[in-house]
This record gives structure tokens, C-alpha cells and sequence, in this order.
């Protein structure tokens, strides 16, 4: 039986999918190896203040824009 996949982070994920970004690119990006940015993808470590600055610039977005919370995530909190 397959994994189903969790997306943890849906935005920064469509960002990544949207333009074709690899775990590589990020591993670039972040200056941590591919396996470091599988398990904060994945939520199993969180990322760092340095990282997620990187990836904000590394977009040209803000923090909402890459790690706010979703349009169905917001409804089910109310």
C-alpha cells in the first residue's frame, strides 16, 4: 500500500511545483542537503528563521505568501 502524501505546506508546495523546483534546488537555496529539506517538507523539523528568509527572497513573496494558512484551513478554524 502507498504512502499517502501530507502536504504540510501547501503554498510554499505550490510555489515549489509551479516552477518546477526540486528537494536539489532548495538544498541550494538553504545551503542543507537534500534530506534536511525532505524532512522540514515533510514537518518532521521546522524550518529556521534564516531559512525561511531565504526562501521569502527566494520568491520575491512574503512569510503569508509561502507558510499562511489556506483558504479551507481558515474556514475550518471558525
Amino acid at each position: 500500500m502507498a504512502k499517502s502524501l501530507i502536504v504540510v505546506y501547501p503554498k510554499l508546495e505550490a510555489k515549489r511545483a509551479y516552477r518546477g523546483h526540486t528537494t536539489k534546488t532548495y538544498a541550494e537555496v538553504l545551503d542543507i542537503s537534500e534530506d534536511s529539506v525532505r524532512r522540514r517538507l515533510r514537518g518532521e523539523v521546522e524550518f529556521e528563521l534564516s531559512e525561511i528568509t531565504k526562501l521569502m527572497y527566494f520568491y520575491h513573496c512574503t512569510f503569508e505568501e509561502l507558510f499562511g494558512a489556506t483558504r479551507t484551513a481558515q474556514a475550518m478554524a471558525t
